[in-house]
């Protein structure tokens, strides 16, 4: 009976080969659905929608409050088995993002966030779990779930501002419109996961283990949405466009795709805690120089600044399957949301530093952060990698 609860399952309509694609374009949607609004920021902020002291609420509406629920939603999720929660998540997401255009004023600009965020918290504990029940390695498989999200964030900050750019905040709307084509096919081919009898209890002598993963999370997480909500007020501020802005956001997570790949390819065959310690070493280098670079430099240290931030997300991800292997939703949500609340409220924090003294003084707060983030990388769980023979 207990194999029988371990083993996924997935829906006869919806086999491996067509399963992993369709995951990760919901993914794609999903993660620019959340994530493109520091693109547009400068024209929330031109539009009187919230002073730049606060620019950080944004990534806290969207990532922070919002995230605290995922280990809970996980929890849930395991219990309830199936698929709704993907595309129910998608869902609210659409929705809130689409209605950014029509808010008026901060009040109302947070609540829809908000409701973007939760959307966000519903889909990723029990998409990140049926990824990795799709067949083949683990790594590779969750790594190419990833990549949609990845290139979702990528695409839609600079397509989002070209769109803003050209027809005004007005416009939003008309991006909830894929959605209602990726939700209603999610509803009947997604993989379909068995219950699992998921406990609160599960957490009992793990706690240490799942705090260092959720602490290492967090300061990866910050600097990566640090990242996002000041590279495009930094270029702005020294008289660049909106959609250059967002382009640089765009570059660091585009080309952040090959740290996904290369995490997962890693966590199948070399485990873990040495590319967590040099990558996060690599971050804490590379975040400061984008206050002295300009041009295709700036670029270039946002494009290297992804690969190496974004190369830690499989490893630390497997990690928590491996330390909760009966709970896979609920250490998604663990550590995805965990970590994304607390790098969400450091950026918060960040953001009456960046007015009152500069946006570099922020970005050498997140290098600090990942300073910290290296020496917790040797504490992580052991046993996030698997060979890749093993499947």
């Amino acid at each position: 009976m207990a194999q029988a609860q371990l083993a996924p399952q997935a829906d006869p309509a919806a086999p491996a080969a067509t399963a992993l694609p369709i995951l990760a374009f919901a993914h794609f949607l999903n993660d620019g659905y959340v994530n493109y609004v520091p693109g547009i920021l400068p024209a929330l902020i031109a539009a009187d929608h919230i002073p730049l002291a606060l620019a950080g609420a944004v990534v806290l509406a969207l990532q922070g409050v919002t995230s605290l629920a995922q280990p809970l939603v996980g929890l849930w999720a395991d219990r309830q088995g199936g698929r709704g929660f993907i595309w129910i998540g998608l869902a609210l997401a659409a929705a809130g993002a689409s209605a950014v255009g029509l808010a008026h004023d901060l009040p109302v600009l947070l609540c829809v966030l908000l409701l973007t965020g939760i959307g966000n918290t519903v889909f990723h504990p029990q998409a990140l779990a049926a990824a990795t029940s799709a067949g083949g390695g683990r790594g590779m498989r969750l790594s190419g779930f990833l990549v949609g999200g990845e290139v979702g964030r990528g695409l839609w900050p600079v397509a989002i501002s070209a769109l803003v750019a050209w027809a005004g905040l007005g416009a939003l709307p008309l991006i909830c419109l894929p959605a209602l084509v990726a939700v209603p096919a999610l509803a009947v081919t997604a993989p379909v996961l068995p219950p699992r009898p998921s406990r609160s209890s599960d957490l009992r002598g793990r706690l240490g283990p799942a705090a260092t993963l959720v602490g290492f999370s967090g300061l990866r997480a910050a600097a990566v949405f640090g990242l996002s909500t000041f590279a495009p007020l930094l270029w702005h501020a020294r008289g660049g466009s909106l959609v250059g802005g967002a382009s640089l956001l765009s570059a660091m997570l585009l080309v952040g795709v090959v740290g996904n790949l290369a995490g997962g390819w890693m966590a199948d065959r070399f485990g873990h805690h040495l590319p967590l310690l040099l990558t996060s070493l690599a971050g804490a280098a590379l975040v400061p120089l984008l206050a002295l670079a300009s041009g295709a430099w700036a670029f270039i240290v946002m494009g290297l600044s992804g690969i190496v931030l974004f190369a830690g997300f499989p490893l630390t991800m497997l990690a928590a399957h491996d330390l909760f292997p009966e709970s896979r939703s609920m250490a998604s949500g663990l550590v995805l949301g965990g970590g994304n609340a607390v790098g969400a409220f450091a950026v918060f924090a960040l953001g009456p530093l960046a007015a009152a003294v500069g946006i570099p003084a922020a970005l050498w707060a997140l290098a600090a952060g990942l300073i910290a983030a290296a020496g917790l990388s040797r504490r992580l769980p052991s046993g996030a990698a698997a060979p890749a023979a093993s499947g």
